[in-house]
Order: C-alpha cells, then structure tokens, then sequence
C-alpha cells in the first residue's frame, strides 16, 4: 500500500522539503520511524533490482514516491538523460509516451500530447518549480532551449494538472529540476559540438558549480551559465505554394542560459535568465524573401522559506518574480515588427498539515498580478496596441486550493481541487478525485480531473469575448512488478476539451482573433515496459490515439480522414536502452517509429484544403559514452543522430497553412564533460 512520505508518526512532523524548491533544505533531520519504513521498502525494491524512487510533488501537494503519485508519471534521470545522449528536450520527450510536436509561427516548434496541439497554454513547462511558458501567448519553445547536462532529472505528468498549477497545465506537465544548489561542492565543464551534412549543427559551452559552506552549516550557493549557437535543420524546406528555401544557415536557434542562487536552511532565493535568438525561411505559412529574426527572453526570480509551527504544521511561502519578452522583432523597418514586455508578479502560500497518521490536508492561496506592455509603437509591422488601443494592461489572478491525501487500508484516496477568479474572464472551478490500490506486485489508479486553459495576455487582446477551455479527463493505469527490474504499465484515457481556444486569420483584412469554438476530444492507450540490471537498461513504448467523442472545429480536422488528427500521428513507437559494454563504456542505441501523419495547409477561394500526406518515419540514434577518461570526472561522448538519414518533418496540427518543418537532420556529435569534485581529509 501506498505510505504517504510527508505525513509522519505521531510526534515525528515533515521531514521532506518542498519539491519545487532547488535549494538545500539544510542540515538532515534525524531519521523518523515513517523515513525508516520507506528506507527498508527501498531496499526491497533494490532487490528486486528496481531503483528506489525519487520523492516528488509533481502531481500533488503531498509529498509521494513517483509510483504512488495521484497521476500518469514518467520519470527521466540525469543518468538516463547522460547515457542516452539527448540533447535538448525534444530528444527528451520523444521518448515519453503521448508526446510528438509541431510547428507553429516564425518556424517555432511547440509540444502535441495525446493527438491534441498543446502549444498554447495546455502544456506546462517548469524549471525548478519556476514556469517558463511566456505570458502573452502562453506557449513554449523547443529546440536547444535548455543546457540538459544542467538536468537533475525530469519528471513528467502525462495528463491534467490545473488543480496543482492553474491554467497553463491542461494536458501535461514538464517538470525540469536542474542542479541547483542541493548536493555537494563540485565544478561541472561540459562542451558540446554537432556537426550536419552542410553546416554546424550546434555548439555549446557549460559551466556550473556549488558551494557548500562547511563552516556556516545550511549555507549554499551555485552558479550556472551556458552559450550555445546552432540551427533546427540543414534541410529544404517547402510551403504549399511550391516555393522552396534552405534552412541552412537560415533555422538559428542561440540559446543562453544564465542561473544562480543562494540558500541558508530554508530560506533559499533563486534566479533563471533564458534567451533564445532564432531565425527563420518562414513567418506564418509562405517562404520569406529573407530569413526573420525572431528572438525569446525571460527572467525569473523566487524568493522562498519554509515554517514549522508545530511538528504537524508545515507552511510554505514563495514570491515569484518574471519579465519577458515573446515573439520579438525589434527591427520597426521590418513587417514582423513585434517588441512587447510582459511581467508576473506572484505569490503563493501553502499550508500542509498532518491531521491524523493517515490523512494530510493541505490548502493555499495563489495570487497573481500580470501586466503587458508595448515598448515600441503600434501600427507598424505585426504591433497591435493591446484591446485596440492600449499601451499596458494589467490583470489580477487569484486563486485558493485544497487537497486531502488519505493513506488508507482499503484505498489510498486523493481529493482536490482549485478556484480561480480572473479580473477580465471571470472564475474557473475544477476538481481531482483520484483513487491508488496496490495488489502485491500489482498496483492500480483511477482518475478523474477538471482542468482548464486560462487565455493569456494576447489571447485576450485579440480575443472576442474569449474565456478558458475546459477539459475533462478519465484516466486508468495498471503497473505490474515483475521484479529482477522488471515493471510494465499501461493505461487508457479519455480526454474533452469544450469550448477550445481557437486561433483565427483573415488573410483579406490581415487580423487574427481568438475564439472559443466546438469541442475536441482524444482517447487511446499507452505502454511502458522498462528492465534494468547490472548490465544496463532497456525501455520500450507504444502510444495510440486517434480522436474521440465530439470533434467539431474544423481548423482540427483532416479532410477524409476522420479517425487522424492534423499534424500530430496516431501511432508511435520507442525503444531505447543502455548497453555496459566495460565498466567504463557504454552505447546506447535509440528507435522512435512515428506514424502516417496529415498537413492540411489554409482553404483556397473555394474551401478547399490540400492535404499532404507525411509517411510513417523511422529515426534511430546511437550514442557511445566512455567514463573517467584519463582522469576521475572526464568523461567523453560521441553519437550520431538520425542515423538514417531520414526526411524527418513536423507538421502544424492545426489548418494555419504552414507547411512541414524539417527537424531531426542526421548531425554528429561530440560532448566532453568534466566534473570535478573536492575531497576533504577526515
């Protein structure tokens, strides 16, 4: 049965930090009778010759084992990441069931989850708790976006997750944790080259490192920062006119990544700075004469502590800190011309309380104030004053949330639920009832969830009378132990949205609009199966999906193919493993098998749509990882990438009229990475 890790004995109180935060909670505790308990179930699972779990909250308030989470985790570890030679996120997220991507504007490529485009504001992305998707259109960037030899591990929630985050995490939720400031003193130097067909694929230079002060005990600081120049592709990419252009020196994606922080005990203050300069053969659906600059930008700052009033009391402050800029193109003699600022303030305050051994309550309030800005004029290129005819505008966000985890004999139960009220849409109410049973070697989940999408700032600029999409999800999940590392999952869902915000442009009047329109559904099934033992590990997955109950919005569906979704493939398979060939060598082979898929490009004069037809696609990568090189902490990694040489597209899932994006061009790589860690005398 399921033991819930924050609720402790009687007289024991919490003992684990909050998960969000990256900082050192401070010197151990002594070890409680509860902490006992899951010590020696940890060994059990060792010998069964599975990993003990990771402690996490990323699907719930309470503190949980991932397998016990109230939801459909995956978990990625920084060794798997490491082994697998991934080498940004997307190469992360192929491997997790239900996700594939997109493209979108300005040749950006965002995440599909289950057959539903989730670019906008139904994907959430976290790094160390701190929400990265941007205010004014609430969508992501994929694509050499994060340092991922910075990543502690990545935990992802495959379905809703609006009662824990509000309305950014309608479908799923990537919840990145990174080094930061947890863990010993070290040094971490990592570089990075890639080389394609007709030009560099990507460059990159790491560094990163802690600070334990021995002498002040529960003080700690790190800092990181990594540059990097690279492109998307070396391909040929063609619109539906039939005029072509090579992404060659045309696709740039410069990532910087700048972190730091400092904590003492509890009291932990972090800051994360993002910076993306793209550019791109194409703007919204045809070739540009010329490749457009378009360029990403954020800053993120939290501020948290952490109080015991009683041994059964936790409270956890935090006060988040974003600024921003999305889309930009501050060049006014350029048509794209857009240069707007967003800024967040937030702050949130949660309360967990240990009611009985076998229930935690836990409840909060969350409040928000948002404020978009233009920094140039309006009129020009794609500026737009805001509503029409403002400069700035502000909105508040409030919110309150509860949650009651119940640890017992007959069924661990998982209630919750979140109320929001917005200043320009109005309130938002869902609720989670979640139920975890285990058999043995045999455990089970039951869920059913509320989640919305919340419109951002330009959502509602141009919207007319847009208001948040509501979701309904039913999920089942089944987990077998084989034991000698052996488990297989599976689970099925069911997924509605009502009213989905639907983007809209009129080419006559070139104005675009946002609208709440029809209903989409998905529904299908996925499987896991992992093994692992003394001589590496080996995962394979299957993802199904096709579209399910009311489907109604015609921007989302494929002329003569009712059973597909636009963009994104009702099929895919995975399989990736790591092979120790010595001690201090290994390979690591990976296959992703992604099905026939549809672009529909724009309807002509008439209200006709071509429709292409993209054929299944195999993409295999090797990677080759030799440790402690010479020198304990060097270790050197060589792979290559779409070994195949694959013509390896993604389409935009949704009818916009832009044509296949080529990614996954066959690059080779070369990684040299060093740690370096202190040792002390006794």
């Amino acid at each position: 049965m399921c033991v819930l890790l924050a609720l402790l004995s009687a007289g024991t109180g919490f003992a684990q930090s909050d998960p969000d935060a990256t900082l050192d909670p401070g010197p151990p505790e002594t070890p409680s009778a509860q902490e006992a308990l899951e010590t020696r179930r940890d060994e059990q699972q060792e010998s069964l010759g599975d990993e003990p779990e990771v402690h996490s909250q990323v699907a719930s308030f309470a503190i949980t084992k991932l397998h016990d989470s109230p939801a459909v985790v995956t978990a990625i570890t920084a060794e798997e990441i490491r082994a697998s030679g991934a080498r940004d996120l997307m190469d992360v997220l192929l491997q997790v069931p239900g996700f594939f991507f997109g493209v979108d504007v300005s040749g950006t490529v965002g995440p599909g989850f289950r057959g539903l485009w989730g670019q906008e504001g139904k994907v959430l992305l976290l790094i160390d708790g701190k929400e990265i998707n941007e205010q004014l259109y609430s969508t992501i960037q994929l694509g050499h976006e994060f340092p991922v030899e910075l990543i502690e591990r990545i935990e992802v929630v495959r379905g809703p997750g609006s009662v824990i985050y509000g309305g950014n995490a309608e479908l799923a939720v990537i919840n990145v944790i990174t080094r930061g400031i947890q863990g010993s003193t070290d040094v971490l130097a990592v570089g990075t080259y890639g080389q394609l067909a007709h030009g560099n694929g990507r460059r990159s230079l790491t560094l990163s490192g802690r600070k334990v002060f021995e002498s002040v005990p529960g003080l700690s600081a790190f800092a990181s920062a990594s540059l990097g120049q690279g492109q998307r592709s070396d391909a040929i990419f063609t619109d539906f006119a039939g005029h072509s252009a090579s992404m060659n020196g045309a696709s740039a994606l410069d990532p910087t990544v700048v972190q730091a922080g400092v904590g003492f005990r509890d009291l932990q203050l972090s800051v994360l700075y993002l910076r993306q300069d793209t550019t791109s053969v194409v703007s919204v659906d045809e070739v540009l004469p010329a490749p457009a600059n378009t360029d990403f930008e954020s800053f993120h700052a939290e501020l948290s502590d952490r109080f015991r009033p009683t041994d059964r009391i936790e409270i956890i402050p935090r006060l988040n800190l974003t600024l921003g800029e999305s889309y930009r193109d501050s060049d006014e003699s350029s048509e794209f011309f857009y240069d707007k600022r967003y800024r967040r303030l937030r702050g949130r305050a949660l309360a967990r309380w240990a009611a009985l051994d076998f229930l935690q309550l836990t409840g909060g309030v969350d409040l928000a104030f948002d404020q978009g800005q233009l920094r140039g004029p309006a009129g020009i290129g794609q500026q737009e004053a805001f509503n029409g005819d403002e400069d700035v505008v502000s909105y508040r966000n409030v919110a309150a949330f509860v949650e009651a985890y119940s640890d017992n004999p007959i069924a661990t139960v998982v209630a919750g639920a979140r109320f929001e009220d917005h200043s320009f849409f109005g309130s938002s109410f869902v609720p989670r009832l979640v139920l975890l049973k285990s058999f043995g070697p045999v455990s089970g989940k039951a869920l059913y969830s509320r989640a919305f999408r919340a419109p951002g700032i330009e959502n509602i600029s141009l919207g007319q009378d847009v208001r948040p999409e509501r979701t309904t999800v039913y999920e089942l999940e089944a987990t077998v132990r084989l034991g000698e590392g052996q488990a297989v999952s599976a689970n099925a869902f069911d997924v509605g949205v009502t009213d989905p915000i639907i983007y809209s442009y009129d080419a006559e009047t070139a104005s675009e609009a946002y609208r709440n329109l029809g209903r989409l559904g998905s529904r299908g099934v996925e499987l896991d199966y992992r093994l692992r033992g003394p001589w590496g590990r080996v995962q394979a997955g299957y993802s199904f999906y096709r579209p399910g109950g009311r489907n109604d919005v015609e921007d989302y569906l494929v002329p003569g193919h009712p059973k597909a979704f636009t963009g994104l493939p009702t099929h895919k398979v995975t399989l990736t493993g790591t092979a120790k060939v010595l001690p201090w060598l290994s390979v690591s082979p990976t296959a992703v098998l992604v099905g026939q898929r549809f672009a529909v490009g724009a309807p002509d004069e008439e209200g006709v749509s071509e429709v292409q037809t993209l054929s299944p696609r195999l993409l295999l990568n090797l990677f080759v990882r030799a440790e402690n090189v010479g020198t304990k902490g060097l270790e050197i990694g060589a792979g290559v990438y779409n070994l195949l040489g694959s013509d390896f597209r993604v389409a935009q899932p949704y009818n916009g009229g832009h044509a296949p994006l080529p990614v996954f061009s066959r690059e080779f790589l070369v990684r040299l990475t060093y740690l370096f860690e202190p040792s002390y005398d006794d």
